[in-house]
């Protein structure tokens, strides 16, 4: 009968299936791996693949999907095509937000003084450069090196010590900028030096031994710095070459994940197990070997050393039995977790062949990257402008001075921070979406197609943006308490409370371990929208419930995923790490540059970089793919 046609398999046992289906049909797992079963030939042991009736099929899936719940049935042809607009109230809310937070940034930029931060005050709170009548006084100059609360703005840093009087703007601490001669004792008598203005704002003592030597580091990094620049300036050719060569890297890894990820998984965890057993040799050797010298004394101190070295001995002898008890419950737990592990080996492997035929998903994280980038400094260029509408702070006579809020403007500030916070959770996650529905559409898909990004971004924004905007909601409420919860503890640790301090730090790492949690439901939830179409609260429940009903299968494939991660990273990085630095350490370059270190630092980020990007695909499709093979069993 067809239906129960067999496929030999010309592998050993530990390789698991490459995760193809019939190319007329699908990529999927399920046909493949699934439906494997072992049988032993009059002539040897062989494995072979049988076709099992779709309608025990069927069942199994329903069973490891979620028990007393029905699934769509189209499913097993992909992704649902008919899809509405998901959870739009909080759609609403969103569109809601973002059209307040553009009212909240035109009113900080047209109230705002961003100025006020930057420029120096003298002591009666004059901004030097900037308040009325100060226009041409822009530096603040100390008429006594050393006081800083008496201080006055100028129009020019004097040059030297001979000049008689300074042009100023008098305040209360300095009536006269002159300086008279036989008054050098007079705390009040107005000194002239040379001075040298600092970042355009400050005079500073040119001649000063002491000051020079404080500001000398920072005078050598400068320098350093510049050197450094050039070094950049003359290797940004051999940067651009690494860039690529990290790519064509990637590439590779994905290819040998593909074909070489089950015997790796396999000796891996081999080698794990024999180093266990041989780690329980070594102590039973060291025990076997330990020389307990019994002299016969009755003296007291020898004894204690005796049954000390008696004691030495079996804690030897009781580390090789832990030893050997911990490689027996190794080898058991391989033995049962064997299908799950050819499970999660196959999924790896599937996962590799999405990022390299999907090569347009690449393109995504960078470019989320540069949206979330964009966010980050609308935080901070809109908080600036909202924070300078305070007034400055009348008692402080600090140079540069704080200012304060009235509650309205504080408010303005506290929703514009939460706003940039759920446009970034927002952001990442439309690459979590856009990457699991274009993993979910090609591996279904019949046939070969260059592009499977641009309908999941039409899905992200036509069918499932109040879905995303839901998700991301939480993630940010999260955020902006964990901030919260940080200032505190700063307050608390500048005002030297250390309970109170203690208590904030303890509150943020739980508010961290939560924000995890809400980070990996989300991504599962998301994922599930990516699949079934359906909102981000059912979506989340389906995903929890079927993490939940296979545990072990999702632990297994997460744990093997997050290991050809971390390899992956490590080996992208690191060959390009070293062939950028033996490129210019032996090619004519090496002479135009000062030392090759801080290339070698810039060639490590790049590769780190891309292998980031490489890796986030990878992750997300690994997630993606573990899903669709459950629901496809």
């Amino acid at each position: 009968s067809d239906v129960y046609k067999r496929q030999m398999l010309f592998f050993f046992f530990f390789q698991a299936e490459d995760g193809i289906r019939d190319a007329q049909e699908s990529r999927g797992l399920g046909d493949v791996y699934k439906r494997q079963v072992s049988t032993q030939s009059t002539w040897g042991r062989l494995f072979f693949v049988r076709e099992i009736d779709q309608r025990k099929m069927s069942s199994t899936r329903q069973k490891l999907y979620e028990e007393g719940e029905k699934i769509d049935p189209s499913l097993g042809k992909g992704p649902v095509e008919e899809r509405g607009c998901t959870d739009i109230i909080c759609l609403f809310i969103y569109l809601a937000t973002f059209v307040a937070l553009v009212i909240v940034a035109i009113f900080g930029f047209n109230h705002g003084q961003p100025e006020k931060l930057i420029y120096p005050y003298d002591v009666d709170g004059n901004a030097c450069g900037y308040s009325e009548g100060f226009e041409e006084y822009r530096y603040i100059y100390f008429p006594a090196p050393g006081n800083y609360t008496r201080n006055v703005c100028v129009r020019t840093c004097p040059e030297s010590s001979e000049e008689l009087v300074v042009d100023c703007k008098p305040n209360k601490r300095v009536k006269v900028c002159a300086f008279v001669p036989g008054k050098t004792s007079d705390p009040n008598t107005f000194l002239i030096y040379g001075s040298k203005p600092v970042l355009d704002r400050i005079c500073l003592p040119i001649n000063s031994e002491e000051l020079y030597q404080k500001i000398k580091p920072a005078i050598e990094a400068a320098d350093k710095t510049q050197e450094w620049a050039v070094d950049l300036e003359k290797s940004w050719k051999v940067i651009v070459g690494v860039a690529g060569f990290s790519i064509l890297l990637g590439f590779l890894f994905m290819v040998f994940t593909r074909y070489f990820a089950g015997i790796i998984t396999w000796i891996c965890l081999g080698l794990t197990l024999g180093l266990i057993v041989a780690l329980g040799f070594f102590l039973k050797n060291k025990y076997d070997n330990f020389d307990v010298i019994d002299v016969g004394s009755e003296d007291s101190q020898q004894e204690q050393e005796l049954k000390k070295d008696k004691d030495d001995k079996d804690t030897y002898l009781y580390g090789a039995y832990i030893a050997w008890g911990i490689a027996a419950i190794f080898a058991v737990a391989i033995v049962c977790l064997y299908s799950r592990i050819k499970l999660a080996i196959a999924v790896v492997k599937c996962a590799a062949m999405f990022v390299n035929d999907c090569w347009s998903s690449l393109v995504v994280p960078p470019v989320v990257l540069i949206l979330v980038l964009f966010h980050i400094c609308w935080l901070f260029i809109v908080g600036v402008y909202i924070y300078s509408i305070g007034e400055i702070d009348p008692k402080s006579n600090a140079v540069i001075r704080p200012l304060i809020l009235d509650s309205k403007t504080k408010y303005y500030l506290y929703f514009h921070i939460f706003g940039c916070f759920w446009n970034i959770a927002l952001s990442l996650a439309f690459c979590e979406f856009i990457l699991a529905s274009a993993c979910a559409i090609w591996y279904f898909q019949r046939q070969d197609k260059p592009f499977y990004i641009l309908p999941s971004i039409k899905r992200a924004i036509f069918n499932h943006l109040g879905s995303l905007a839901f998700g991301s909601f939480i993630l940010a409420i999260v955020w902006t308490v964990k901030l919260w919860l940080e200032y505190l503890a700063e307050q608390s640790r500048q005002a030297h409370n250390q309970v109170t301090e203690f208590i904030f730090r303890v509150l943020s790492y739980c508010v961290s371990c939560f924000e995890r949690f809400i980070k990996f439901l989300n991504k599962n939830a998301y994922i599930q929208i990516a699949i079934q179409g359906k909102p981000f609260c059912e979506s989340a429940a389906a995903a929890l419930s079927l993490m939940i009903r296979n545990a072990v299968r999702f632990g297994v494939t997460s744990g093997l995923g997050e290991i050809f991660v971390f390899i992956g990273k490590a080996l992208i990085t690191a060959g390009a790490a070293a062939g950028g630095y033996f490129y210019v350490t032996k090619a004519d370059i090496r002479h135009q540059i000062s030392s090759p270190i801080l290339p070698t630092i810039a060639f490590i980020i790049v590769g780190y970089v891309i292998a980031d990007l490489f890796m986030t695909v990878y992750s997300m499709s690994v997630d993606t793919v573990l899903q669709l093979s459950l629901i496809h069993i």
